[in-house]
């Protein structure tokens, strides 16, 4: 009976293995056939991220052909290194522009809709994204809830305002490039 007992124990045990291993290919083949296009997804929208929080900063701006792709590439990486690793500074229309009521709502509700979608994105795949690409969604989601909140209360000018917002700023642009040197946006 003993015999019996571990024999059926061993057999359990071996089928258990079987059907997890089973388990994981199957979902590890789903998540293959979607990666690139959840890479794209985030890529894009962290993209559109910089975009909006860099045209209120104080890069340099270069005019150049819109056919070219390689100096457009450069100009991109160049504008965040630089926000990822110096002091953000605003510029004279964006300090205006952060001082008007209307347009301070306007933009929060859109970096709020940011937020929103890459909650759902690391919501949706948080169970196939690295651990660090998981942290940086994350902490972006949390600056930027931290911006909106800026935006939303405050709204007289005082150094802290512009202070604050430049630090949030900075820390979204630090976490945009590591997700950048992860690969998760590879076209620009």
């Amino acid at each position: 009976m003993a015999a019996n007992f571990v024999s059926e124990i061993w057999g359990l045990f071996f089928t258990l293995g079987i059907f997890i291993v089973i388990l994981e290919f199957r979902e590890w083949l789903e998540w293959k056939s979607v990666e690139d296009r959840v890479k794209k997804r985030i890529g894009r929208q962290i993209r559109m991220l910089f975009a909006e929080l860099s045209i209120f900063c104080e890069v340099e701006r270069v005019h150049f052909d819109p056919h070219s792709k390689e100096k457009r590439i450069k100009l991109i990486e160049k504008q965040l290194n630089t926000l990822a690793s110096e002091k953000i500074r605003f510029t004279k229309e964006a300090n205006e522009d952060l001082l008007k009521k209307d347009l301070r709502l306007r933009y929060e509700r859109l970096l709020d809709s940011k937020r929103n979608n890459l909650g759902r994105i690391e919501e949706r795949y948080s169970k196939f994204l690295g651990s660090e690409v998981r942290a940086s969604l994350m902490d972006i989601q949390e600056y930027l809830d931290g911006l909106s909140l800026e935006l939303r209360v405050r709204h007289i000018k005082n150094t802290v305002f512009f202070e604050s917002i430049s630090n949030l700023v900075g820390k979204i642009m630090k976490e945009i490039l590591k997700l950048k040197r992860k690969g998760i946006w590879e076209d620009w």
